[in-house]
């Protein structure tokens, strides 16, 4: 037995890990080493083996901490790890946030249902009017919070945003939250007597609506532009094991659809469904209406699409064993 197949022996069942074979080449060039020292002293090759190999100790202990070193940084790379991303002071901020989001929600329940007023036969618009109300500042300040929180913490596979541009995120989810929440009080509150939507009626009046689109242009306007901004000029904050990663299944993707059989055959099945679904439309519009055989179409989508990710399924296959 040489001693390469000596030490594979002796990592028989240990998984697999660059570090684990890293280890079992250094070892197998000690044992070498040490064999060759003993020959040159007179040993003859199987005495210096045995002594070589006695020598060498319980290696099983450290195999094992190797092995599971790499599982974890597996595992850390694959996975967030809440001590190392996540600190005591950011886990009791989601968590009050996330309080905060419940107390809001449960103050605006109390407030909808102990609404009380004179003209009973239209409480229920007051009650709306109170619920969000009082859910507008708590879910407001929830999302802001949440938001800031999510764009700069850091996780396995991106880097967090700076602080200042993470307040920025915030603000903008903050302006749209509020101008949201504020439409609906807007809305419900104008339902009093002699507003809007009593000289109207119980139903949608267009005059009580004003008030409604009037707040996108202070709030909702302003912080969906300013996240549009912040998201097309976002820097690309994915760590290199990620980018490696992305690059890797892209490239993989590229190579599938410029392959031209694949191309071919994709562009034949496109076409046998999507000329099949016309058919069934017109058959079906004619037999039971065109209301419904419209539907044929929403099939043929997702039909086509299931194909489309079995081909690609099929080519990374292909890829690995070909590997």
């Amino acid at each position: 037995m040489s001693a390469k197949e000596y030490v594979d022996s002796l990592f028989e069942g240990y998984e697999g890990t660059a570090a684990l074979e890293d280890f079992k080449e250094e070892l197998t060039g000690n044992l070498n080493a040490k064999i060759e020292s003993f020959i040159r002293k007179g040993m003859d090759p199987e005495a210096a083996f045995a002594k070589a190999s006695a020598e060498l100790g319980d290696v099983s202990a450290l195999a094992d901490e190797l092995s599971l070193k790499k599982r974890r940084e597996v595992f850390e790379e694959v996975y967030m790890d809440i001590r190392r991303f996540m600190p005591s002071r950011r886990v009791a901020a989601y968590v009050i946030f996330g309080i905060l989001a419940l107390f809001g929600a449960a103050a605006a329940l109390i407030t909808f249902f102990a609404e009380k007023g004179p003209w009973t036969q239209y409480t229920a618009p007051f009650g709306l009017t109170s619920f969000f109300a009082t859910m507008m500042p708590f879910l407001t300040a929830a999302i802001t919070g949440f938001t800031f929180l999510g764009v700069t913490q850091e996780t396995a596979s991106a880097y967090p945003v700076s602080g200042k541009r993470g307040a920025w995120y915030a603000a903008s989810a903050g302006l749209i939250a509020f101008g949201l929440l504020m439409m609906p009080v807007a809305y419900f509150g104008d339902k009093f007597p002699g507003g809007a939507f009593f000289q109207g009626g119980p139903d949608i009046n267009i005059e009580a609506l004003i008030p409604v689109i009037g707040l996108m242009i202070p709030f909702v306007l302003p912080g969906g532009g300013l996240l549009a901004f912040l998201v097309l000029t976002e820097k690309d904050r994915l760590k290199p094991w990620a980018k490696s990663l992305n690059n890797k299944i892209m490239n993989g993707e590229m190579a599938l659809w410029n392959d031209p059989a694949t191309a071919s055959r994709f562009g034949m099945f496109s076409g046998a469904i999507w000329i099949f679904a016309a058919g069934l439309f017109a058959l079906l519009g004619f037999l039971i209406g065109f209301r419904y055989s419209w539907l044929v179409f929403i099939f043929a989508t997702a039909f086509q699409l299931a194909v489309q990710g079995f081909m690609v399924r099929k080519g990374k296959d292909n890829a690995s064993n070909e590997s």
